[in-house]
């Protein structure tokens, strides 16, 4: 059993974009990935320390997950991961929606997805990582 250091954050920024939710999401690459990369949640912070000034290397966007002033909130709960590879592992699951002003131009690796595409994407293995696809399960079908 891996004991992690902390808890983690993983959460989406979702954004009205022409009357039509979409997910800022990103390609990720992770250990373990059958073919290189999978689309993760806008930030995804799994066993390291996010905190600000305490870290080595930036995480984007992590800022509005911290303080998220001029977002709304639509979920946020601390949830036990992974179910026993790992010793208490928690991360903080959050889903925020930006405000009108939020940019849509986004980082090379990142994009927006609507809803009915990521879960398109659900239908197939290794496009989606374990962190987007339990985000989803937290949203109902009327995104």
């Amino acid at each position: 059993m891996i004991h992690p250091a902390q808890e983690g954050l993983i959460g989406f920024i979702i954004k009205k974009i022409n009357g039509v939710y979409h997910f800022l999401v990103q390609a990720k690459v992770e250990i373990g990935c059958f073919d290189v990369l999978e689309i993760a949640p806008t930030v995804q912070c799994l066993t390291g320390n996010y905190h600000e000034y305490q870290n080595e290397y930036s995480v984007p966007f992590i800022e509005f997950f911290l303080k998220p002033n001029g977002f709304r909130i639509i979920h946020k709960t601390l949830q036990s991961e992974e179910g026993g590879r790992f010793y208490r592992e928690q991360n903080l699951n959050m889903i925020i929606e930006a405000p009108a002003e939020f940019p849509i131009e986004v980082p090379e690796n990142y994009f927006w997805m609507t809803f009915s595409q990521l879960l398109l994407f659900m239908k197939f293995n290794n496009y989606l990582n374990i962190a987007t696809r339990n985000l989803l399960a937290l949203l109902s079908l009327e995104m």
